[in-house]
């Protein structure tokens, strides 16, 4: 019977209260459906190449987007499939979103996942071969489940997965990617399908793909770390809360990373470049939601001059209002 084990620590908690908040900050904003259909966009872009690129495929992110978009690209054949494949099944999982993770549905991601890279025998289906875990300098570091035992291995999952349900989704989502990693339960695809259905278990759970979406792309900036931190799970006997840890701090740095790429999107399409000094400001309205010149100064530690200056573009553009007039003006976050 699968029983992992994991604490929750002060950092886990304060990793879970800041996504929250975060989370919440950014949708409090308001943001226009089409602004945000352009984030996901890019956000799925990203998330598709980081996957591929984590399992050795070179395509680059300009490359990843103009498949997205239909173009033809100048690469090898075979990874020009893995990154179209990807796409296609991520975008699979996006319309099934709120539905209930299950094995049916994990063996028809992994068939979308290996179309055209796999034998049909062996797509969609589980591995009745023995594999290996190597590192860098190929040599095995772990022998997942003989093959006899990768039914029962992922039953046992699924059946933890299940009764876990009311589990916090961020520590739920992160043992179901480690073990899946650890049972490896394909031929080949195992990474990709993992991090796909941890995301999925997210979804489910009411999770914005803008913001999961990053998780990968958090991945693929330290690499080594992340297989590291894998194999490290193993080493301490299945002690998961340092693995946990490390998941809901990849999410921390995806929402955060999520809300400037709106913030910078929103101005772009405004035709405005944000200084740093307005960066902090529309930070500082997120968070406080209304304030006057005097707040604001005391806040910034700038005088008044100083906020007519850094506001008054944001105004003409849109992106803040102002209510009131003179010493009794007022500023907030524009809705529109």
């Amino acid at each position: 019977m699968f029983k992992p084990e994991f604490r929750i620590t002060p950092r886990l908690v304060k990793l879970f209260e800041g996504i929250a908040a975060a989370s919440a900050l950014v949708k409090a904003g308001g943001m226009k459906v089409s602004l945000k259909s352009a984030v996901e966009r890019d956000a799925l872009a990203r998330s598709v190449h980081s996957s591929t690129w984590i399992e050795g495929n070179l395509l680059s992110l300009a490359q990843v987007r103009a498949i997205s978009e239909g173009q033809e690209v100048n690469a090898k054949d075979k990874q020009k499939i893995e990154v179209a494949n990807c796409l296609n099944a991520m975008r699979w999982v996006l319309k099934n979103k709120n539905r209930t993770v299950n094995e049916n549905g994990i063996l028809a991601l992994h068939s979308r996942m290996t179309k055209g890279l796999l034998p049909s025998a062996r797509s969609g289906r589980y591995r009745n071969v023995q594999n290996y875990i190597a590192n860098a300098r190929n040599k095995i570091v772990f022998t997942p489940p003989a093959p006899g035992k990768v039914v029962e291995s992922m039953r046992e999952l699924m059946s933890w997965t299940r009764k876990t349900s009311q589990e916090h989704p961020i520590i739920r989502s992160a043992v179901f990617h480690h073990e899946f990693v650890a049972i490896h339960p394909f031929v080949d695809g195992n990474g990709r399908v993992a991090r796909a259905v941890s995301q999925w278990l997210l979804w489910e759970k009411g999770f914005d793909p803008l913001y999961t979406l990053g998780l990968d792309e958090f991945f693929a900036q330290n690499r080594a770390r992340y297989y590291d931190l894998i194999q490290q799970t193993h080493d301490m006997d299945g002690d998961y809360t340092h693995w946990v840890e490390y998941v809901a701090e990849g999410l921390s740095h995806s929402v955060e990373t999520v809300s400037r790429r709106i913030k910078e999107e929103s101005l772009r399409l405004k035709g405005l470049a944000l200084t740093p000094k307005q960066d902090e400001l529309l930070d500082l309205l997120g968070e406080r939601g209304v304030l006057g010149a005097a707040q604001i100064c005391q806040s910034m530690n700038i005088n008044r001059a100083r906020v007519n200056q850094l506001i008054a573009p944001l105004v003409r553009a849109g992106i803040v209002q102002k209510d009131g007039a003179a010493r009794a003006v007022r500023y907030r976050l524009s809705e529109k």
